[in-house]
């Protein structure tokens, strides 16, 4: 059988992978997409971003039903139905996973089902169901595997009492209780959701805080918000070990006795998946599991790119999203702007939300880089006393003299909504005195970003 000949192949299917996939196609580009799951959309589609997303919504609505009443409705005694929440979720997945199927076949894409490996100069295996193996021919690659859980050594998991992220979301019912271990983004989100479906949650963190990179007004304020959602959190806590007890495990930390929890979800992080992929038959080598690439994700072998969470760049699906874009456009003779992480929004779903660009005051501290702040909070807008949503605050912190933005910092509900005006502000390197003259909706939650802006100027109206 004659080799299948490529301009670009994408070795990984989630949101940088697919998406590369699709601008690839759209720019002429003769492409082919490889993929080892059963499903197209990596982490974020099956395991991450939209079935935890299914979940946070459904406890937040469940949540909102239990103060119905002060919303007007007499709705009896509120229960919740989990296994139709979990059929809900993997409905959204699937339509979601048939939609990809369905861009591929649009914008004739082949795809590839199974492990591809870098072969050599120009080509690509692919070792498919029963072993058989094909070979395709390409001008470039764009290497998008992704990450996977990383695990503790003192901590196993095992798929029922000891769990990682991925196995949390077939969970038969909630626990009883729950120890997070780990308190990044993905950890506090499932302690958000599950904490308000009534399982008694604990976060357990080696760091002074949860969420150690943003800003420590905004985790104070969601931390307090946590305490109403059957939620502790320990801070600067080491673990010790994590035992399985067959219905329960016991969680051992530095200077206290073991404690028993129904559940412990281990949530320290992601591990890049690079081995395995033929980086030696091409000459790659990795940095603690990382590749090294330039502005435009080009490798040290020029026919090479790599993107999302196998480089050392944030790693957020709509990050992957954005660098597979810059990639294949670069691939194509296209000279597009150099990504500015300083607009790359974060964005954790927990309750409430927290979202992000820039630098936050620690940082700018540590540098010795002169700033001011601009802050305004929820509760005196009236969408977000609508809403019941008065929790939170603006935060803007801003240079002093030509008033640009520096970082940006948002705490409350509708904060990974909001974020993105800031994001395309800090991109045209917007002013906060702009952002002040913008005149915002009425009445909206985005209200507050033109009154934290306003404090800037000399004064929040509403204040």
């Amino acid at each position: 059988m004659a080799t299948l000949k490529y301009d670009v192949i994408i070795i990984g299917s989630g949101p940088g992978g697919e998406v590369a996939a699709i601008r690839a196609a759209q720019l002429g580009l003769k492409t082919a997409l490889v993929e080892k799951a059963p499903h197209l959309g990596g982490t974020c589609l099956n395991w991450g971003c939209i079935p935890t997303k299914s979940l946070l919504e459904s406890a937040k609505t469940y949540s909102k039903l239990q103060h119905a009443t002060e919303l007007g409705f007499n709705i009896g005694t509120l229960t919740y139905d989990w296994q139709r929440i979990m059929e809900r979720k993997q409905g959204i997945v699937d339509a979601q996973r048939k939609g990809l199927r369905f861009l591929m076949k649009k914008n004739k894409i082949d795809v590839h089902e199974g492990h591809g490996r870098l072969a050599g100069k120009g080509e690509v295996t692919v070792t498919g169901e029963g072993g058989k193996v094909t070979t395709l021919a390409t001008r470039y690659v764009v290497v998008a595997t992704g990450s996977r859980v990383r695990d503790l050594p003192m901590a196993k998991t095992n798929g029922k009492t000891i769990i990682n992220s991925d196995d949390i979301l077939s969970l038969s019912q909630v626990p009883k209780s729950l120890c997070v271990v780990g308190g990044g983004v993905v950890g506090t989100e499932f302690a958000s959701l599950y904490g308000r479906f009534g399982s008694n949650v604990t976060i357990i963190e080696m760091a002074a805080q949860i969420l150690p990179t943003e800003d420590a007004e905004c985790v104070k304020e969601l931390v307090r918000q946590m305490k109403k959602q059957n939620i502790t959190v320990e801070t600067s806590t080491k673990l010790l070990s994590v035992e399985d007890k067959g219905d329960h495990a016991l969680v051992t930390t530095e200077g206290q006795k073991a404690r028993p929890f129904a559940t412990v979800l281990i949530s320290v992080g992601r591990a890049a998946v690079t081995e395995d992929i033929g980086l030696d038959k091409v000459g790659l080598s990795t940095d603690r599991g990382f590749l090294k690439v330039n502005e435009h994700y080009m490798t040290a072998v020029d026919w090479i790119y790599a993107i999302g969470d196998v480089i050392q760049t944030p790693a957020l699906a709509h990050t992957a999203s954005a660098e597979g874009i810059h990639a294949v456009e670069r691939i194509a003779g296209h000279q597009p702007p150099v990504i500015d992480y300083q607009a790359n929004p974060n964005a954790i779903y927990t309750y409430p939300e927290i979202a992000s660009i820039g630098k936050t005051e620690a940082t700018l501290k540590q540098e010795g880089t002169e700033y001011k702040v601009a802050q305004f909070p929820f509760a005196p807008m009236a969408r977000a006393k609508i809403d019941d949503a008065t929790e939170g605050f603006v935060k803007i912190i801003y240079e002093p003299k030509y008033r640009e933005l520096l970082g940006v910092h948002i705490v409350g509900a509708k904060a990974t909504e909001m974020i993105a005006e800031f994001a395309l502000g800090k991109g045209l390197e917007t002013t906060v005195d702009e952002i002040a003259h913008t005149i915002h909706p009425h009445p909206t939650i985005s209200e507050t970003i033109m009154e934290a802006a306003h404090v800037a100027m000399g004064g929040a109206i509403h204040l």
